[in-house]
């Protein structure tokens, strides 16, 4: 009898294959058999032995995808993390900001409620001493001012002495007279002032003098000199 599970050949005695197990009659075909006192009665129908379903293997794409999902979730994660670390720091450091700008403001005001009068002393100080500096080098000036003299001449002659002097200074003047003339005198305007060639005066203010040479006239000289003798 061929099996019609494997194809197997089997004793017609079998009512089983004795290959794979599989019945070897249907149901409605199997035969009651006499085998003397003893009924024989064809056997139920197995069930035959199916192999157990095979997963399918995964799709190489499937894989992929869930490795992409799988560090795509990381990722995120990771992203997240870092954003909310950075908010709070950022969020620590503002506020340490503005600690320390409070603490700095009240040092500041501190600072100029205790340096503020002492600012205002050194201010007048300064002014003062600026001033009264400013007086001495009026005074100085004052002192030390110059003052000058002028000299002019006739042309019949020279003069010598004039420049600047400092007040109160005693000043020389010299006037020469050229050969064949004589000195007249030292003249302020229309005023004889001397009549000395070598006039020494104390100068107090701006002077300007002229020297003036007369030709030298001996009959003159004689004349006053017997004028001279008779008084």
């Amino acid at each position: 009898m061929r099996c019609k599970n494997c194809g197997s050949e089997n004793d017609e005695s079998l009512y089983i294959c004795q290959n794979c197990g599989s019945p070897l009659y249907d149901e409605e075909e199997t035969p009651e058999k006499d085998l003397g006192s003893t009924k024989v009665f064809s056997a139920q129908k197995m069930p035959e032995n199916k192999p157990a379903p095979v997963r399918p293997e995964e799709n190489a794409d499937d894989k992929k995808k869930k490795q992409t999902t799988i560090i795509i979730i990381v990722l995120c994660v990771v992203l997240v993390a870092i954003i909310a670390g950075t908010v709070i720091a950022v969020v620590a450091a503002k506020n340490k900001k503005s600690d320390e700008t409070s603490s700095l403001t009240q040092v500041s005001t501190t600072m100029k409620t205790t340096t503020e009068p002492t600012t205002n002393n050194t201010v007048n100080d300064v002014t003062t001493e600026a001033t009264t500096t400013t007086e001495t080098t009026t005074e100085a000036t004052t002192k030390e001012e110059k003052l000058k003299v002028t000299l002019s001449f006739n042309d019949n002659g020279e003069v010598e002495g004039d420049g600047e002097y400092s007040l109160g200074e005693n000043v020389t003047i010299i006037a020469r007279p050229d050969d064949g003339y004589t000195f007249d005198g030292w003249y302020d305007g229309t005023t004889k002032v001397s009549s000395s060639e070598a006039y020494t005066f104390t100068i107090t203010k701006n002077v300007s003098l002229k020297a003036i040479f007369s030709i030298y006239n001996p009959e003159e000289s004689e004349v006053e000199n017997i004028g001279d003798d008779e008084d």
